[in-house]
């Protein structure tokens, strides 16, 4: 379970970014993309061998680069969509993941 303290500090920078403001008429149906991307993401995170940390880093920094399109866009909506979502689909498919993780 060691290595799982490195995922912790890798999500802490979502909840900085969405703090920030921001927003347009395209921000629902970009949340809803988001939603759908981070349930993909970890989807590919809870398929990954929990032994294997490196596999499972790179599952990670996967979904930290997708979620990083929508900081760099500057839609903190579809921000903490992607983050509610993801947290969500490994809350309720991998709980024992979930708690370590989060």
């Amino acid at each position: 379970m060691r290595h799982l303290l490195y995922i912790p500090a890798l999500l802490a920078a979502t909840v900085i970014v969405t703090g920030c403001g921001g927003g347009s008429s395209a921000t629902s149906t970009r949340a809803a993309e988001a939603r759908t991307r981070a349930i993909e993401a970890a989807a590919k995170l809870i398929a990954t061998s929990h032994t294997d940390t490196m596999a499972m880093q790179h599952a990670i920094l996967d979904a930290k680069a997708v979620q990083s399109e929508y900081i760099l866009a500057g839609d903190t909506a579809a921000v903490r969509a992607f983050d509610e979502a993801f947290r969500e689909k490994i809350g309720n498919d991998d709980p024992d993941l979930a708690s370590a993780v989060f």
